[in-house]
């Protein structure tokens, strides 16, 4: 697999998380941006999001919030795509979106240090 599939993979996973995890109603948006050479994408929905104390723990392995229990999911979600951002050097963040959750990820280097020499679709789309 390219190395490059690897961060689609993580946007299309932080989607799918906020689909799964925003609630019905909930408003999901997802910016894109590229500047001096770093990609930076977030994810950001208006659902009941996750405490402030259990941010680090939702990036564990299997690791779910009690209100999340009930929902389809194993609990690697979060912790995929940090495994993935850390595979790439990338930062990643979980905020406060008030309300909801926003997550963001940032891949330092140049797209074309990463295989590709330009942006192309993401494979989600």
């Amino acid at each position: 697999m390219s190395d490059w599939l690897w961060p689609d993979a993580a946007l299309a996973n932080l989607l799918d998380n906020a689909l799964r995890h925003a609630g019905d109603r909930a408003h999901i948006t997802m910016s894109l941006a590229q500047v001096d050479g770093a990609v930076s994408a977030v994810v950001a929905d208006d659902g009941p999001g996750v405490p402030a104390s259990e941010r680090q723990q939702v990036l564990r392995r299997f690791y779910r919030l009690d209100a999340s229990r009930s929902t389809p999911g194993s609990g690697l979600g979060l912790a995929l795509i940090a495994a993935i951002a850390e595979l790439h050097d990338a930062e990643l963040s979980l905020s406060d979106n008030s309300p909801g959750l926003a997550v963001g990820v940032r891949f330092a280097g140049p797209l074309a240090d990463h295989g590709r020499g330009h942006v192309q679709r993401a494979a989600f789309f």
